[in-house]
């Protein structure tokens, strides 16, 4: 009786297709590009002060408020329309979209900001920010640092992560001062641009201390704002204060150009932010 039944068993297990090692790295290859990768790992010699991993299903109002809608290009179209700030299997979305019938609004295009000013700012230290975004004539998602106290612009500087514009296949990393606005000399470089895979998640950061700025994609240096010595009026006000962080869904301004309306709905995908102190 026993050896009836294990002889089919046996056969039945002989004729299942086995995966070739090609179809498992496939298979591999497709869980990776589908899930967002979140290591555990601070860096060496940093301390993990703050992060959200948008692990929840709604965005944290104890961390982040909308960004208002104000005159600037970057926020011209901003909106609190909920489905523009959405969280979704671990990323936070944030869309660009024609203004939907029915909608009170008096623009013809919206987007989703957020902004974590007063409640998490970080002074002489790193920023790490996981993001994807999609492509769009007019398209322009940014990723930057302000100060987190009053004071005018650009007196008190402003740190610009990553921004990337309509198809491109590269970002721009920037500083901004009182200094770098007036074109003071001497002046050191200001700006770089980075080619990146454009479809991926990438790994855009800064670190800031008090002589230098250095600008990071997938944890590989691209380019470094270093502080004068001596110090023109105005040159590095960076380490002077803390700042916060902006994660904005742009659309149009005079740098990016004009909104082709066929190219939205468009989206950026923030996987995490996370903020480090040196140990």
């Amino acid at each position: 009786m026993t050896h009836k039944i294990l002889l089919p068993l046996i056969l039945t297990a002989l004729l299942l297709p086995v995966a070739t090692s090609a179809q498992k790295s496939d298979i591999k290859h497709k869980i990776n590009t589908t899930k967002p990768y979140k290591p555990r790992t601070a860096h060496k010699g940093w301390k993990l002060v703050w992060a959200d991993e948008f692990n929840g299903n709604k965005v944290d109002t104890s961390s982040w408020e909308r960004c208002p809608r104000i005159n600037a290009p970057w926020g011209r179209h901003m909106s609190n329309l909920d489905s523009l700030c959405q969280v979704k299997d671990g990323v936070l979305e944030l869309h660009g979209i024609c203004t939907p019938q029915g909608i009170d609004e008096k623009i013809p295009y919206l987007t989703g900001g957020l902004q974590s000013r007063s409640r998490h700012s970080i002074r002489n230290g790193r920023v790490d920010v996981r993001a994807r975004f999609e492509c769009g004539k007019g398209f322009w998602p940014a990723i930057w640092l302000m100060p987190d106290i009053n004071i005018p612009w650009p007196q008190g500087g402003e740190i610009d992560i990553m921004e990337h514009l309509n198809y491109d296949d590269i970002i721009y990393q920037t500083v901004h001062s009182t200094h770098t606005r007036q074109q003071r000399e001497p002046i050191s470089k200001t700006s770089q641009t980075t080619p990146i895979n454009r479809d991926d998640f990438n790994i855009y950061s800064v670190e800031v201390n008090e002589n230098e700025i250095v600008f990071y994609v997938n944890n590989e240096k691209q380019f470094s704002y270093p502080k004068m010595n001596p110090t023109p009026e105005g040159q590095y006000p960076f380490s002077d204060h803390p700042f916060y962080v902006i994660l904005s869904a742009q659309l149009g301004g005079d740098w990016v150009g004009e909104i082709d309306p066929a190219d939205l709905p468009v989206k950026m995908e923030i996987d995490y932010v996370r903020f480090y102190k040196k140990r």
